[in-house]
């Protein structure tokens, strides 16, 4: 995000922000929206066992620091896990990756590819794993009889159009499995799909909207010839861009922040409705602040977890960073590490020109 010389366009933009009638109106929506969907998921819903999705964790370094956050930002491939709207906005091949140690215990890796079908529409594939090793076995005298590993995963087939210049709609296929080496009853399998939504070109305003695990029938099916849900929820979030120069910003700046809030309601557990909160602050093209709250269910509440992170890029690679606590313990404290690819990164046509750089235009002498 470089710095451009203020045009008459962008200055006419201006005396426009400045005027309240301008301001207050979008204002006063993005209030009424956020207060409107807070009211609606402070619900509880239905009790019953579900068996665990590995994408509850999060995915994605840059959501993971704004405090899980994403269903209304939907950007590059870590879309393909937070909405599956987000691949009609997605006109170039994608790449991401993820690794990292939750709780010390848990090996937690995430990989991520986006083709483009079109100006469109796009295609997706993910995979997700969470797998604990070497765990001991005892007897009752405390002797090591052997060592076994367990872990969950989950595929994704994605797909995603652009409906409109503002609606965008997309689906997830998603093939989970369970791995108990020493157990044989702990293996399992199942299948269920998301459905995301996603509608930008509102002004400084995005909304977005995802049901995750749909199908009723869609269970983890195990040897034993036992079952269990898949956890049924509802994701509602929205996006504000407070400042930049691009998506119509509220306030027309050469520095980009922009806020994000989303709801998570669990309709078939007794999980309480969460919040996750977050904002990103970008002083140019290459460097990107964050912060943000991760509310997560404990038996006795809600744990409030505030995280942060920080991303670099340059030539359309990403590298990303989440620091995501878990309780007030330190030593359970995450984290987490991204790689991204973006091919419109090429080819480099040098140092963009940025805010804390930028060069003073050149006096003409008569």
């Amino acid at each position: 995000m470089g710095y451009k010389p203020i045009t008459k366009k962008q200055d006419t933009r201006y005396k426009q922000i400045s005027n309240s009638k301008f301001k207050i109106p979008k204002l006063v929506i993005g209030i009424c929206f956020l207060v409107i969907a807070w009211f609606l998921l402070l619900v509880s819903w239905s009790f019953a066992q579900t068996a665990f999705d590995p994408l509850a964790i999060g995915v994605g370094a840059r959501a993971l620091g704004m405090g899980k956050a994403y269903v209304a930002v939907a950007e590059n491939s870590d879309t393909i896990f937070n909405n599956p709207a987000g691949l009609g906005e997605i006109d170039a091949f994608e790449f991401t990756s993820m690794s990292g140690s939750l709780l010390e215990e848990v090996q937690y890796t995430v990989l991520g590819g986006v083709y483009p079908l079109g100006e469109r529409s796009a295609i997706g594939i993910g995979y997700a794993a969470a797998a604990v090793t070497a765990i001991d076995i005892r007897d009752t005298a405390g002797t090591l009889l052997q060592r076994s590993n367990f872990g969950n995963s989950v595929l994704l087939a994605s797909y995603g159009r652009k409906l409109s210049e503002k609606v965008s709609l997309g689906i997830n296929l998603k093939f989970f499995s369970q791995d108990g080496n020493e157990l044989n009853d702990a293996y399992g399998s199942g299948m269920n799909i998301d459905v995301g939504f996603l509608q930008k070109g509102l002004g400084w305003l995005s909304f977005g909207l995802v049901g995750q695990n749909l199908l009723s029938s869609g269970k983890i099916h195990y040897r034993s010839g036992q079952e269990e849900d898949l956890p049924l929820s509802i994701k509602i979030g929205t996006r504000m861009f407070l400042m930049g120069e691009e998506f119509e910003s509220a306030i027309l700046s050469p520095l980009e922040l922009t806020a994000v809030a989303d709801a998570d309601l669990s309709l078939q557990s007794a999980k309480p409705t969460t919040t996750h909160l977050g904002l990103e602050f970008s002083p140019n093209h290459f460097l990107t602040l964050r912060g943000g709250m991760d509310q997560d269910p404990q038996p006795n509440g809600i744990q409030n977890n505030f995280t942060f992170g920080v991303s670099l890029n340059f030539a359309g690679i990403g590298f990303h960073y989440a620091y995501h606590p878990y309780g007030n313990f330190a030593n359970n404290a995450t984290s987490y590490f991204s790689l991204s690819l973006d091919e419109r990164g090429w080819p480099l046509d040098g140092f963009p020109e940025t805010f804390f750089s930028r060069k003073q235009p050149p006096i003409l002498q008569i």
